[in-house]
């Protein structure tokens, strides 16, 4: 059963320099009881992305086009009572900045009990306190810390914290965004396999935003790989990490360490973003792709089905014979000035 439904969404900003595409068509699936991690360079709106699916974007930003179906229901089309009935209850979100989300004038405790009360105002305050205490136990908290203000945690017992609010009323579609920022890697697979403990119990789906490739491969079923607003490559983790076929998604791989492979050099793709004031035509990694042609340039590429995985490339039948044998050399990434676009 399909929980959410991303079909054609448009988010933008409006900034002085005119509408910001931070979001622009995007289509995906998360089904019940799934796990799909977005991952993708800073600014390719993975995070917008979160943002709009819980209705929590900015004053400037707005949906310009397209549907999140929810279990059914058109987020975008929902009053605002509806959509506070839904945000932490069944919808909740992990934020990336624990210092920014939680108020600095509560307590922990206060704020926790609040989302409590403002959905399931019959649970008593015996049960209420019964899970705050599982949640600190859960995320690795000490009780005695419930009733301790924001500033007075460490940045990795904040995001904990956080983690513990997004939970507690057990919804059934989680947003993590960055979810083990500032927190070292014992307690990232100690919490990691805590979520995915009580997404077995509940059966919810979690929507998983992060730059760490190690925690997508982890704890997710299915990857979407972002660029410039757009979906470049998405399929199910052990395709996309064993053999994708966007050359976005194989410079990714490669920018990346593997301890199997400890004396290969990591590649960095050269070259910036476009300005998404003002996008590009055609394909919007064309000036950082090795395979780049005027035809990339030109025209939007096409979506091509190989296997299981979901491409957006021109060039999705050259990657095996003249990207996957050099993936590894740096040579293969053209410059900052995107002067290696070749001719057709």
């Amino acid at each position: 059963m399909t929980m959410l439904e991303v079909e054609d969404l448009e988010v933008y900003y409006d900034t002085e320099r005119g509408a910001v595409k931070a979001v622009d068509g995007v289509s995906f699936r998360i089904e019940e009881g799934e796990n799909v991690g977005v991952v993708g360079e800073s600014g390719c709106g993975k995070s917008t992305l979160a943002k709009a699916i819980i209705g929590i974007l900015p004053k400037n930003g707005y949906i310009n086009g397209g549907s999140i179906y929810f279990d059914g229901e058109d987020l975008t089309d929902l009053p605002e009572k509806r959509r506070r009935e839904l945000r932490w209850d069944e919808i909740s979100m992990i934020a990336q900045s624990a210092m920014n989300a939680l108020d600095p004038v509560y307590t922990i405790r206060e704020q926790i009990l609040e989302a409590i009360e403002a959905h399931h105002p019959k649970m008593g305050r015996t049960e209420s306190q019964e899970r705050i205490d599982e949640m600190f136990d859960l995320v690795g908290l000490d009780r005695e810390r419930q009733t301790d203000y924001p500033h007075q945690f460490s940045g990795g017992m904040r995001q904990r914290a956080m983690i513990a609010m997004a939970l507690v009323l057990e919804p059934s579609l989680i947003l993590a965004d960055e979810p083990t920022t500032a927190l070292d890697v014992i307690m990232q697979d100690q919490i990691l396999k805590r979520i995915n403990g009580i997404q077995q119990e509940v059966n919810s789906s979690m929507m998983v935003i992060t730059h760490d490739v190690a925690v997508v491969a982890e704890t997710c079923d299915r990857v979407v790989v972002m660029y410039a607003g757009e979906i470049a490559e998405e399929g199910p983790s052990e395709a996309i990490f064993q053999r994708p076929y966007h050359p976005y998604t194989i410079g990714l791989k490669s920018a990346f360490p593997n301890i199997q492979r400890s004396n290969q050099d990591l590649v960095s793709i050269g070259g910036h973003p476009p300005d998404l004031h003002d996008p590009p035509t055609g394909c919007r990694f064309a000036e950082r792709c090795p395979l780049a042609t005027r035809q990339c340039v030109e025209e939007d590429p096409p979506e091509v089905e190989t296997g299981d995985l979901r491409s957006y490339c021109h060039h999705v039948d050259d990657v095996d014979s003249q990207l996957r044998p050099v993936a590894d050399s740096a040579e293969t990434w053209h410059d900052e000035t995107g002067e290696g676009v070749a001719d057709d």
